[in-house]
């Protein structure tokens, strides 16, 4: 009974985390789309929910974008099975994508639940951990001592010359349990700081 209790409280958490998410990227939309309309038409800001197969490692970064079958003269994406809008995708981890560049400039808000955590490939989670060269032992650790919470990881996109994908950000703390924390990393990277105040507001209606 308890178990089930359980379970039926953390199904109810995930939810709200979800629709506080979503109502973050709704609420923002009439901004984003005045500014993509006067001043830059790359601006986007998303709302995805993959699945922990979606995301993969190449070259040191994380992505999600999958290109269908090619065909001489016929476009990947015209392929079902090419992935790259919100609504290719469907599963448990919630994100929010932001574009602010034509080539470069972009950042991901990743949430990573316990649940998730098992079935993500190695390869993410060592970009998650930051287990390469440069690897911080001590970030290495908070990933570990953070296993039975849920986590937002705050990320930046980077190109290189083996290809491009997302990476953990260097101008913040790159991991944190605060979903607030995590929203303000979309707003700063898209300039608009002054939207924090409603993050404060859609916290607070989701804790009632």
């Amino acid at each position: 009974m308890c178990s089930e209790l359980l379970i039926h409280m953390e199904k109810r958490i995930m939810d709200k985390t979800k629709d506080t998410m979503k109502a973050f990227v709704d609420k923002a939309q009439p901004v984003i789309q005045e500014i993509k309309r006067v001043h830059n038409e790359f601006i986007r800001l998303e709302y995805f929910a993959f699945s922990p197969e979606d995301l993969y490692e190449d070259g040191g970064v994380i992505d999600y974008i999958t290109d269908g079958p090619k065909s001489e003269g016929v476009a990947n994406w015209e392929y079902p099975e090419a992935k790259y809008s919100p609504e290719h995708f469907d599963g448990p981890i919630n994100a929010i994508y932001a574009q602010f560049g034509e080539e470069t400039g972009a950042a991901l808000l990743l949430e990573i639940t316990p649940e998730v955590r098992a079935s993500l490939s190695s390869g993410v989670v060592d970009v998650l951990c930051d287990r390469g060269e440069q690897g911080d032992i001590e970030f290495i650790r908070a990933w570990e001592e953070s296993a039975d919470k849920t986590v937002y990881f705050r990320m930046d996109h980077s190109y290189y010359l083996q290809g491009s994908g997302f990476e953990l950000s260097n101008d913040c703390d790159q991991i944190t349990t605060s979903l607030g924390a995590g929203l303000s990393h979309i707003t700063q990277r898209l300039g608009l700081t002054y939207l924090d105040d409603m993050i404060d507001d859609l916290l607070y209606e989701a804790s009632l």
